[in-house]
């Protein structure tokens, strides 16, 4: 993608989207949870040829047409999200601090063995998302996660550091 493209994305991003890293509650999960990263541009739906050339730039994801009015372009998984950070993180701003905390917490998930202390120190990393997302509805954090994991006897724990 040529630089003068990324950098638009990136200010696109800046205003009119979101990084988030979310602990999701998955039953079908060994450990109970799901770390999903997810990035969403918005747009009036009368504006949705924009986010069709993002998705035709980045590749990856999906547009929703909400009932307000607006529409979403999302991507969503840790590969997708770590390929289009990786495209618009030099140009980024306001949303760099996301982006940078997003690509770091990715790279720590890929190709890592999963125990239970590895995902608590993760969520630790996941629930600064609630304060520079400015997060009012955030549910599960890590202590959500602790508690699951008290309560579960049948989630294999460990206590590695």
């Amino acid at each position: 993608m040529v630089e003068k493209t990324r950098a638009y994305i990136a200010g696109f991003l800046d205003g009119d989207g979101s990084i988030f890293l979310q602990l999701i509650r998955r039953k079908d999960y060994v450990f109970g949870f799901q770390i999903r990263a997810s990035l969403v541009f918005y747009q009036k739906k009368s504006q949705k040829k924009i986010l069709r050339w993002l998705i035709h730039k980045l590749r990856s994801g999906y547009i929703r047409d909400r009932n307000d009015g607006m529409c979403e372009y999302t991507i969503v998984g840790l590969g997708n999200v770590k390929k289009a950070l990786e495209e618009v993180e030099p140009y980024l701003i306001l949303k760099r601090k996301q982006a940078k905390l997003a690509l770091r917490i990715i790279s720590r998930l890929e190709g890592t063995t999963r125990t239970s202390g590895f995902l608590l120190r993760i969520a630790k990393e996941v629930d600064k998302f609630a304060e520079l997302n400015y997060s009012k509805k955030r549910v599960n954090d890590t202590n959500t996660l602790r508690k699951f994991f008290q309560q579960n006897a049948s989630v294999p724990v460990s206590t590695d550091s």
